[in-house]
């Protein structure tokens, strides 16, 4: 696993043992991401990296923890909204973080295909 989601993943452990809100979880997922793309130089495979890896922690904590959608939907839009807001060069790479994030939320999907809603979230983020 990468510097950037075992972090994430410790951090995100965190806020859901505290019982913390979905924003909460946005403003933390928030946070990471524009250190990182700060700390990074942009390029479209830093931003397309960055995206999948956050989607990962979250896919991950759904395995481990039975996290809900509504944190994994909190964490994937967080990421994006993130890389949109920065404009710049990350914005012209949202189309390609998004599908970095739907690649990942298609893992989880078909390693649980008796859970619909996986499925269901994957639509809500394409939307987006």
């Amino acid at each position: 696993m990468r510097p950037l989601e075992e972090a994430l993943v410790a951090e995100l452990r965190m806020l859901l043992h505290a019982g913390v809100t979905p924003q909460a979880v946005r403003w933390t997922v928030r946070e990471v991401v524009v250190a990182r793309l700060i700390a990074e130089p942009s390029a479209m495979h830093d931003v397309r990296t960055t995206a999948g890896a956050v989607a990962r922690v979250a896919c991950r904590l759904v395995r481990e923890t039975g996290t809900s959608a509504d944190i994994v939907e909190a964490v994937c839009r967080a990421t994006l909204e993130t890389i949109r807001g920065q404009g710049g060069s990350s914005a012209r790479w949202l189309d390609d973080a998004g599908r970095a994030v739907l690649e990942a939320l298609d893992e989880l999907a078909r390693e649980r295909p008796d859970e619909a809603e996986w499925r269901w979230l994957m639509s809500r983020i394409e939307r987006w």
